[in-house]
């Protein structure tokens, strides 16, 4: 199947079954989406930190890309303004979607090097394969069949889309490795109850997208586009979810809250020669919980979090 026959299979006057699942898709997916911006915004009182501003735009991101895809599928606006709006969501929801996951990986993870490596990677990759993606769908779509951009699109799309599930198995199988280790040290019923949601949760990411992966190397580009938006929206409501468990789980350690939903670069316990070897595995406020018992509350919708 080539590039220019993968990226215009449009609406054809008939309701097929893809047209019903791409309408469902976009449906469920913009409702996610309104649900959930509206319990961040009811959720946090202070807005600030990366985790605030990374869920945000990933989830804001969803808009532009289901009405972008919508506009293109059914031919309601210019392909160049409909390819416009669904780029910019395309943007925001992969890469943002990326921060999310970083911005809470230091909870759990005390290495500096792997954050900083985490975070450069999803910098170089948002440059490098949203840019030329970007680039060589305008060109496939104007320059022609037998334009260069054509044979350039058809393997870029697989390049780009390997490229970023490879960061996310990545940045998930962090958090089931340091997972398991602190399965491993931990004996609150909790701290263990939100340790396995959290493996569970990454491993349900990383199933996600091996189903959207496979999407795309069968050629069917209509159908990965149109679970795309859903599947990140469900991706981003089960992260904040867990999220919510874990700043719980800071906040009964007596870490101020502020700390837990600020920036991964200033929520980290700094290494010293004088730690245990189990406390260079486990995080200060981890060790904290398990001197000592705790009550566990999952944040609810609607709920205020008070930041100091």
């Amino acid at each position: 199947m080539s590039a220019i026959t993968e990226a215009s299979q449009d609406f054809q006057d008939e309701w097929t079954a893809e047209a019903i699942i791409v309408v469902t898709c976009m449906t469920i997916s913009l409702y996610n989406c309104v649900e959930l911006l509206l319990t961040i915004l009811t959720t946090f009182r202070e807005w600030h930190g990366l985790y605030f501003v990374s869920l945000i735009v990933a989830s804001v991101g969803i808009i532009p890309y289901c009405l972008g895809f919508i506009l293109e599928y059914f031919e309601v606006l210019v392909f160049w303004a409909a390819l416009m709006f669904s780029t910019i969501g395309w943007v925001m929801m992969i890469t943002g979607q990326s921060f999310v996951l970083y911005s809470r990986l230091g909870l759990i993870l005390q290495n500096d090097r792997i954050l900083k490596g985490i975070k450069w990677m999803i910098i170089t990759d948002a440059l490098i394969f949203h840019t030329l993606t970007t680039v060589f769908q305008y060109g496939q779509a104007y320059g022609g069949e037998k334009s260069a951009f054509n044979r350039a699109l058809f393997y870029m799309e697989k390049i780009q889309m390997t490229a970023f599930c490879i960061q996310e198995f990545i940045i998930s199988g962090i958090y089931l490795w340091k997972t398991v280790q602190l399965l491993n040290l931990v004996s609150k019923e909790g701290t263990r109850r939100v340790m396995w949601e959290l493996l569970t949760i990454n491993a349900i990411i990383i199933l996600m997208d091996i189903a959207l992966l496979s999407l795309e190397y069968k050629g069917l580009r209509t159908m990965e586009r149109a679970f795309k938006s859903f599947i990140y929206s469900v991706k981003l409501k089960m992260e904040f979810a867990v999220l919510g468990k874990l700043v719980n789980l800071v906040q009964s350690s007596t870490r101020a809250l502020s700390n837990a939903l600020a920036d991964v670069d200033s929520f980290r316990t700094p290494s010293t020669a004088t730690h245990s070897q189990q406390n260079d595995q486990m995080p200060d406020w981890m060790a904290k919980l398990e001197s000592r018992p705790i009550h566990i509350e999952q944040v609810q919708p609607g709920q205020t979090i008070i930041l100091d």
